[in-house]
């Protein structure tokens, strides 16, 4: 019996051994972030590991270096100073599992279990796959590549509501209806969007259409044309909050044009675990005509002149022709956020003969401060830009800043130009101490807001200070411009900035 267990104990060293000795090469790299994390992990010390079905990494034992489990499953309850990667397999953590590296599955995902402790990432890749073959060095790797799609048929359906899209409201179209098909080509790689929009207010019927295809290897080419009503505004309050708004008590915070606009770009993005960077270029040309305002039903400031009735500033009349550059990233990792962002449009051909470039830039920032008894305290900052070199644009491309969302003491845009700088902190403050049923936790957030303006230069500063009072979909705040000490009042509900 004794001499059986000798026997064993020395077979299964000698497999340990033969799994320890298993050379890893990369034959043929991949394109992907997970290619680039199993590469940095070839090119340090780690031994290889394979069951069939599910590697288990038992409960009490020890690696001192990375382990890489190949072609199964890994259940990992085991200590390992260093990273567990899993190439072709899921990875599962189970309780009393300790990691000093990072946890990787590729080809598979990561299952955590509150008892176990990660010291680096958890990092899954479910969509890259690895062939292997045992050569005489070791075993090679090699990146297989997605095969292409097969379902070249087209297929159409009807998005929305039998084909009706999200209603819009606004002070210059009323109701925005827009109707069309989908059509995928593809697998979904080539999406054909027509649609044709009715503005109640002007009574017009705006055909349009989108064309989007993702290409191999993160690129992507998009073209959108039709006859529309264009805004530089959309960025001050969503489409949706803005409609409520404007339907609820008359305030669009949006001015308009009308235009039949072409657009098409080509864009690059890379993704990694915490984010993503995208890179795009393309080229615009559109012909452009002022629009009245004034009409649609508001349930109050229906006849205001400083609200439904504001009149939009004329534009130039003719065909505005631009290049097109941007570049945009995010990146995300416990709480932490930021987003960054610039457009640049070279205009080429306009209708005064101007020659100029325009560059918006925009940018947010959150992450936590303070862990109080009442809550974790978060502070949040956004800024919107546009700035122009050159000649003066024309009023088509000015931007605008007033009324909630961006100054509140002042005229709803009543402040604007080609030049235009927006800054906005918010530290919010939530009690979760205290729970409303029904509404939630009650957020307090201070607000300040700097802005300034101009034509060909910037102006002079204005500034608003504020409190905000959050409790679910409802919101009260108060603005005091510290200058000349004009306040303003309003309640409202959340979604509003």
């Amino acid at each position: 019996m004794r001499r059986f267990s000798a026997v064993l104990c020395l077979v299964c060293a000698f497999a340990a051994c033969a799994h320890a000795q298993d050379s890893l090469h990369i034959r043929a790299p991949g394109p992907t972030v997970a290619e680039q994390i199993l590469e940095q992990t070839l090119s340090h010390r780690y031994i290889v590991r394979h069951e069939q079905y599910n590697t288990r990494l038992f409960r009490d034992s020890v690696f001192d270096t990375t382990v890489v489990v190949l072609n199964s499953d890994a259940t990992v309850a085991s200590t390992v100073h260093g990273d567990v990667v899993v190439v072709n397999g899921d990875l599962f953590l189970q309780p009393g599992a300790r990691i000093d590296g990072r946890a990787v599955a590729i080809g598979g995902g990561v299952y955590d279990s509150q008892q176990a402790k990660v010291g680096g990432d958890k990092l899954s890749f479910r969509d890259v796959h690895f062939d292997t073959a045992r050569t005489s060095s070791g075993i090679d790797l090699v990146f297989r590549v997605p095969p292409p799609p097969v379902d070249t048929i087209p297929t159409v359906g009807l998005p929305g509501l039998f084909g009706f899209r999200m209603p819009l409201y606004d002070r210059v179209d009323g109701l925005s209806l827009p109707w069309g098909p989908r059509v995928t080509i593809a697998d979904k790689r080539l999406v054909i969007d027509p649609t044709i929009t009715y503005r109640s207010n002007i009574g017009a019927y705006d055909p349009a259409v989108s064309v989007k295809a993702d290409l191999p290897h993160g690129w992507s080419a998009t073209a959108v044309g039709g006859r529309t009503t264009l805004s530089n505004d959309r960025w001050i309050q969503t489409d949706l909050a803005n409609s409520i708004s404007t339907f609820g008590v008359g305030s669009d915070y949006r001015n308009y044009w009308r235009s039949t606009r072409f657009e098409g770009r080509l864009a690059h993005q890379w993704l990694f675990s915490d984010g993503d960077v995208q890179l795009s270029g393309g080229a615009r040309t559109e012909d452009d005509w002022s629009v009245r305002a004034g009409g649609p039903w508001s349930f109050f400031n229906k006849n205001d002149s400083l609200h439904m009735r504001r009149p939009n500033p004329g534009v130039e009349r003719g065909r505005l022709s631009s290049a097109l550059v941007g570049a945009r990233g995010s990146w995300e990792r416990e709480h932490v956020a930021f987003e960054l962002g610039a457009d640049a449009e070279v205009v080429v051909d306009a209708p005064g003969s101007e020659h100029f470039t325009q560059t918006t830039i925009f940018a947010r920032a959150a992450f936590p401060t303070f862990v109080t008894k009442l809550g974790t305290q978060t502070f949040v900052f956004h800024t919107h830009m546009v700035l122009t070199a050159g000649d003066t644009a024309p009023p088509q491309r000015f931007a605008y800043i007033g009324g909630s969302g961006t100054l509140p003491t002042f005229d709803i845009l009543s402040r604007g130009g080609d030049q235009m700088v927006f800054l906005e902190g918010l530290y919010n403050f939530p009690i979760e101490t205290f729970h409303v049923p029904y509404l939630g936790t009650p957020i307090i957030t201070v607000r300040e807001m700097l802005g300034s303006t101009g034509i060909g230069s910037l102006g002079g500063f204005d500034s608003n200070i504020g409190v905000r009072l959050t409790l679910g979909l409802f919101s009260g705040e108060i603005f005091i411009d510290p200058a000349n000490g004009d306040h303003s009042f309003s309640l409202g509900l959340s979604l509003l900035r």
